[in-house]
């Protein structure tokens, strides 16, 4: 067996072997170029391919701050991510993926890298971290390599084609109208005082995606009505967007919490999507505490996920 950086040629075996060992995260080309090889950071250096005699028994795509720094997420940028790790079912799973841990490892060390996440790298994260249920060996296979469990994070669906606002919903959202908080949908003159709030309130990631979508919305790939908004004296305090049927992010500002916005803020949401024609929506990470809000909804846990990292 030996190990090489990515090359274009192998492109067609990464993707296949992705969809043999990962069946539940198959991806196409296309996102394959959008979210790894166009990624700002993407380093081939750090996409490593183990072969035995010619033939693709595994690889690991592994992501660091090479172009883009990624703020709040590796404040001093020492910090580096495996994104995916995927091994071919009929190799050994501890031969070829501790060998490629292990080179992925020095190549991210001669960086000047401390620590290694898997997986949530904040630009182009796959899933959020090992699926606990889906992928144990895998996640035995990082806890044998000296990575520790940090975060749970979970995915959840629900099919939202009878969704109606109670009337609970209702009357909590005429309360907050009269303590002066208003949801509403996005107004294109919403933009400098909402971008305003996110940089004062939300994690980078986030704030890089709606500054995606609002770029978007300017070239008429994206609709004001994809982000609802929550205002207070002209301030927006909160807001929540989805594109196509996936919801979030979703967030509201720490001083305005516990006070039912979360709630009417979700409904609203889901009720535009409706409205958009989907018939389901889904939330790839969030934790037990939101899930609680999104229970309420008839959103269901599908997948668990373990975030790990290591020092190295």
């Amino acid at each position: 067996m030996h190990i090489s950086s990515y090359s274009d040629a192998d492109r067609d075996r990464i993707l296949t072997l992705w969809s043999e060992a990962l069946p539940l995260d198959t991806i196409t080309h296309d996102v394959f170029e959008s979210r790894v090889l166009l990624d700002e950071n993407f380093d081939p250096s750090t996409l490593l391919l183990a072969k035995e005699n010619e033939k693709l028994v595994g690889f690991v795509i592994g992501a660091y701050a090479r172009r883009m720094p990624l703020g709040d997420h590796d404040p001093k940028g020492t910090c580096s991510w495996i994104t995916v790790l995927a091994i071919h079912p009929l190799s050994s799973l501890r031969e070829v993926g501790g060998s490629l841990i292990a080179e992925i490892e020095k190549r991210f060390r001669s960086l000047g890298k401390t620590e290694c996440v898997v997986s949530g790298y904040p630009p182009g994260y796959f899933t959020p971290g090992i699926d606990k249920s889906a992928y144990g060996p895998l996640l035995e296979l990082f806890r044998s390599n000296g990575y520790a469990p940090y975060h749970e994070a979970l995915s959840m669906d629900a099919s939202i084609v009878l969704f109606e606002i109670s009337d609970k919903v209702n009357a909590q959202q005429k309360k907050l109208s009269e303590d002066g908080i208003e949801v509403r949908a996005y107004r294109r003159t919403d933009l400098v005082k909402f971008l305003d709030f996110l940089e004062r309130t939300m994690q980078t990631d986030w704030i890089r995606v709606e500054r995606r979508n609002l770029r978007k919305m300017s070239e008429g790939g994206f609709r004001e009505e994809q982000i609802t908004v929550v205002t207070k004296d002209d301030d927006i305090i909160g807001y929540c967007q989805f594109e196509g049927s996936h919801f979030g992010p979703f967030g509201v500002g720490e001083k305005f919490q516990g006070r039912g916005i979360g709630t009417v803020l979700l409904a609203r949401a889901i009720e535009r999507m409706k409205q958009a024609g989907h018939h389901n929506a889904w939330v790839m990470w969030t934790d037990d505490v939101a899930a609680k809000v999104y229970g309420k909804f008839g959103f269901k846990e599908t997948r668990r996920f373990i975030l790990l990292k290591k020092k190295l």
